[in-house]
């Protein structure tokens, strides 16, 4: 007779609930942090927009002194017209704390 295998356990993502409306701690963690140095391309296509963003790779060329330098597509977002305006909100705000103040000092 063959034997059953044994019973597989479920994997518990999340057992501390998070609060209605807010954002939970435990699935935050494992969330990336992503940079870039461009977007070649974005769109909107059936309600949704798109941008993808690149980063720039420098690699040593093995026996030699030279750096080849690549891109690489390093996320593709994909949002909701509320998603893409919150972004734009959030990237405008970061502009204008960029900016230097009358006194030349940025904020």
């Amino acid at each position: 007779m063959t034997e059953k295998p044994a019973p597989v356990t479920p994997v518990v993502t999340e057992n501390i609930p998070s609060l209605a409306g807010g954002v939970s701690a435990i699935a935050s963690a494992n969330a990336p942090f992503i940079y870039f140095d461009g977007v070649p391309n974005f769109g909107f296509n059936f309600g949704i927009a798109n941008i993808s963003l690149e980063a720039l790779r420098f690699t040593a060329v093995p026996g030699t002194t030279n750096v080849v330098t690549d891109r690489v597509t390093v996320a593709h977002l994909r949002m909701s017209t509320e998603g893409l305006r919150q972004l734009k909100s959030a990237i405008e705000g970061i502009d204008l704390l960029a900016k230097p103040t009358a006194d030349g000092k940025k904020k």
